[in-house]
This record gives structure tokens, sequence and C-alpha cells, in this order.
């Protein structure tokens, strides 16, 4: 077991270190959702970025169209020790206030789109009914949602255009989930599989 600095607080929920999380289920997951407009479908841009512990990888993607142009960034890297550091090449998703002002950002790249977001909630984050799955005796889902419609400022960059962002115009929705869903490969079949006239052990 590795400490991390997220274990200084006290937010533990199991008697694990809070790299490791309360479930050894490959697909356990912890991710963000945004996306970004301004009411005119002149532009839409989309962000994400989630954590997978127990498959030790942390990944982020921005998706934009802009008139006729879509672009999109992906990145990737090993999730590390440190659960609390969400920067994962040129991005990263920084907490300024918990449930109510976000802060999203895509360094400039040779990808042609980069962005400085501030996210503010314009009505209290909700907390969604718990989803829930089993299928052939496996759990495939078990997981929450929150999600919160806002405001955003600052800037988004597509090629060599600068677009000013602010409040006035800009909204849009977040999400952050986090639990247990199918992600990566396919697992194998779980203790039954259905398959007429057929039964496997």
């Amino acid at each position: 077991m590795t400490l991390s600095p997220l274990d200084d607080y006290p937010v533990h929920q199991a008697p694990e270190v809070m790299r490791h999380v309360a479930t050894s289920d490959r697909n356990f997951y912890d991710r963000y959702y945004f996306n970004c407009h301004d009411g005119t479908g002149e532009l839409m841009l989309l962000v994400g970025l989630g954590q997978y512990p127990n498959l030790g990888v942390t990944d982020a993607f921005a998706c934009v169209r802009h008139a006729d142009i879509h672009r999109v960034v992906r990145a990737s890297r090993e999730l590390g020790d440190d659960r609390m550091d969400t920067r994962v090449g040129p991005f990263r998703v920084e907490v300024l206030e918990g449930l109510k002002r976000l802060r999203v950002v895509l360094e400039p790249t040779e990808h042609g789109l980069s962005f400085d977001l501030a996210w503010e909630g314009t009505i209290p984050a909700t907390l969604e009914p718990r989803h829930f799955l089993r299928w052939q005796e496996r759990v495939v889902f078990d997981s929450l949602r929150l999600a919160q419609t806002g405001r955003w400022s600052g800037h988004i960059r597509v090629g060599d255009v600068e677009i000013p962002v602010t409040p006035d115009r800009w909204q849009g929705t977040r999400d952050r989930s986090w639990g247990i869903r199918p992600v990566g490969e396919p697992e194998p079949p779980g203790i039954q599989v259905k398959n007429p006239g057929t039964f496997y052990w």
C-alpha cells in the first residue's frame, strides 16, 4: 500500500488508503463530464476526464465543433499514487469550491484546440438515483451520478481563433459519476452464461 496526500484528509470510507477503492472490480471508475455552448449552435465543446484505479489508468478527452471544424484531443497516463492529481497530459480539472465552481483546462498543443474555463453551477448539484444492474450473476453497473447546470467564463481557442467565453452567454451541464460500469475490454463470461441448450460451470 502507498500513501498519497489525500490520506491526510478525513475522507476515508473503507479501511484502505485512498489510492485503493473499496472494491477490486476492474471496472471501477471516477469521472467528470462537461459540455459548453453559447446557445447559437456555432460552437459545442465536450470535455471528460476519468480515473480507473484498479486499472491504474487516467484519461481525458475534449471534442469541439466550431462552424465546420471538428477537433478531438485525447490523453492518457498511468494513474500513479495521487488521485488528487487530475493532470493528464495537457488536461486538468481543478475543484475551486466543491459542488459549485471548477476550472477545466486544456493547454495549447499541436492539435489546434485549447481552453481555460471556469464553471459555476446555477442550481445545486443533484444526486441521481443509484444505478444497479446484475447480469449473469455479475454486478455490471453499481454507480452514482450528480448532475448540474451552470455557466462558463474564460476562453476557447480553435485553430487561430480565440473565443471569449462569458457567463452571460455561455452555459452547459456537467456530471460526476463513480462506481462500477463496463469499461475497456470485455470481461470473461460470468459463472453462468445464457446460451440456449448449454450450461457452463
